[in-house]
């Protein structure tokens, strides 16, 4: 199999989206990565973000975002190079910080909104309000909101460099009654039936007086979002059973099988590659083993795992029309999901990214953009 597929990408796509009265922002702040929608331009980088030391080289690198706190005067590296800085064995920064529930408060978690919000408005000319679109896991939004709000709202100042180009400050302050949330997959369920210049498509009204589900496999979180008789009828999130826990799998058995020891945020590297680097000590030779079986048997076990667990949560998809896949573990299951369904002929399964075919870890923040976005020039 091709590990890379199973890394956190990190990418800008130029691309012209329909351009709202305000000036919105789709910001999906997930665990793995931060995924943004806007007028302009459409990109992502990896949730990680890692504090520069004085004697660290200041060769720029193409895949570099830089992030300066002017307060503090401190550099952090974000994204894609930051997590190849990450040692094999390295248990400060990868096993808590960024993954837990209560981030909002965390400075590096600001950071990285901050960064997000920061290159959308980059080359923004305009006076236009910034309204922000953005989700939470679907049990955590009525408890969660509040910090999540304020964690956007903070004045920012900052500088910003993205790649070797120059270097940008950066400033703004957002008005909390321009913040809006809604539950992660129903952003999905708004990119399933709005097309590119956000207009509803023929068949929306069909899928909203049906009975429809999201399930929203993301890196950390398995989100449930169903409607049935045009009311919300299911609302559910477990905990640890997206990518985050395919790689746990992928680590211990790296671990059992070639001793090395190897921490899921450290793993992305290796899933660039496709092989961990295992040291004889007593020979004093190194050899490249592929992880590609490792990667698949973990994949499996956690996909199993969770359908057993969403029979619980659905009632075994009782009633059910149409399920919408969607998330970035989604994506990498989703023939996994055909051939489970497939005997159950009353179901038709959804691809999150029907109407676009960006990558799954985009039907979220686009359903952000073009549900604010509609409801933004109707309003104007």
């Amino acid at each position: 199999m091709n590990t890379s597929e199973y890394r956190t990408r990190q990418e800008f796509i130029k691309r012209e989206n329909p351009k709202g009265k305000d000036y919105i922002i789709g910001l999906d702040a997930g665990y793995s990565s931060v995924k943004v929608f806007f007028e302009k331009e459409i990109f992502c980088f990896p949730s990680y973000a890692k504090k520069l030391e004085d004697n660290m080289l200041s060769v720029a690198g193409d895949m570099d975002i830089l992030y300066e706190d002017l307060e503090t005067n401190e550099v952090y590296m974000l994204g894609y190079t930051a997590q190849d800085m990450i040692d094999s064995i390295d248990t400060n920064d990868t096993d808590g910080e960024l993954f837990s529930r209560k981030r909002y408060n965390n400075k590096k978690f600001q950071i990285l909104c901050n960064a997000a919000i920061g290159i959308a408005i980059m080359d923004k000319s305009d006076d236009r309000e910034i309204v922000i679109q953005t989700g939470l896991p679907t049990s955590y939004v009525e408890g969660d909101t509040v910090p999540m709000k304020k964690a956007i709202c903070k004045p920012a100042k900052f500088r910003l460099r993205i790649g070797t180009g120059n270097w940008h400050t950066i400033e703004y302050e957002i008005k909390n009654k321009n913040v809006y949330i809604m539950p992660q997959p129903a952003g999905s369920l708004y990119s399933v039936m709005m097309l590119n210049d956000g207009s509803y498509t023929h068949n929306a009204r069909q899928y909203l007086f049906s009975n429809i589900l999201v399930m929203d496999v993301g890196f950390g979180t398995f989100d449930f979002y169903g409607i049935k008789s045009r009311a919300i009828a299911c609302k559910e999130s477990i905990d640890e059973l997206g990518m985050r826990e395919v790689l746990k799998h992928t680590s211990k058995k790296i671990l059992t099988e070639l001793n090395e020891d190897i921490r899921v945020q450290a793993l992305q590297k290796n899933l660039q590659k496709g092989t961990v680097t295992c040291v004889d000590e007593d020979k004093m030779k190194t050899e490249e083993r592929p992880i590609g079986a490792y990667v698949e048997a973990s994949s499996e076990e956690v996909f199993l795992e969770a359908m057993e667990r969403s029979k619980n949560v659905t009632n075994t998809f009782r009633d059910y029309n149409y399920i919408i896949v969607t998330g970035g573990t989604g994506g990498a299951w989703i023939e996994k999901i055909k051939k489970y369904f497939s005997e159950m002929k009353s179901i038709t399964i959804l691809q999150g990214n029907q109407n676009d075919k960006l990558s799954y870890i985009y039907s979220n923040v686009r359903g952000y953009y073009l549900y604010r976005y509609n409801l933004n020039v109707r309003n104007s």
